[in-house]
């Protein structure tokens, strides 16, 4: 036993060792999102693809309500900050939402699996415009209904699976399984 304790294993995957896996998926996914996203061309779908969304919904439902609600509030507001917009955390609100309501699934008694990970991010991804536009009603400047609908709410349905399986499988695999996570108990 050497002077600073055990050595952590932080480069092998799968563990969970600590919180870098974590902030490495977050840099990861929000980069994508400013960079990548917004040149898809999908064809009909003018939506595009949140792969901020799938990242914490995984990333919530692996480490639980705590990481998910921090690490949901800091990817909304780094998508805020680099990307263009005239209203500073409304996104980073919605995304504490997700990440502290998808973290409950953490604890939970099953493990969580795929197809419950793509229902919870199509119903995260559907439930981020419908934020968006309520807020935009109270400042007086909301989408029409039938746009929200039509153009925002059910193109993130059909595209929020494209987006679930691959941050899915990345966290899963860099994280390891599902366990309630408390930050300042864990070694960075």
């Amino acid at each position: 036993m050497s002077i600073r304790g055990p050595q952590v294993d932080w480069l092998r995957p799968g563990q969970g060792n600590g919180l870098r896996f974590v902030a490495a998926i977050g840099v990861a996914a929000v980069f994508l999102q400013v960079t990548l996203m917004p040149r898809l061309d999908l064809g009909p779908f003018a939506a595009i693809p949140n792969l901020v969304v799938a990242t914490v919904v995984a990333v919530a439902a692996l480490r639980g309500v705590v990481v998910g609600a921090t690490f949901g509030f800091t990817a909304g507001l780094l998508v805020e900050l680099l990307s263009p917009g005239d209203t500073l955390g409304v996104l980073a609100i919605a995304y504490v939402a997700i990440g502290a309501w998808c973290g409950r699934f953490a604890s939970g008694s099953e493990p969580i699996g795929r197809l419950t990970a793509v229902v919870l991010v199509m119903a995260a991804s559907a439930l981020v415009p419908i934020w968006l536009a309520v807020v935009g009603l109270l400042r007086g400047d909301g989408p029409p209904f039938g746009y929200l609908v039509g153009h925002l709410v059910i193109p993130q349905l059909v595209l929020a699976p494209l987006m679930a399986l691959p941050a899915w499988w990345v966290a899963r695999r860099l994280l390891g399984a599902p366990r309630e996570v408390e930050p300042w108990l864990v070694a960075t």
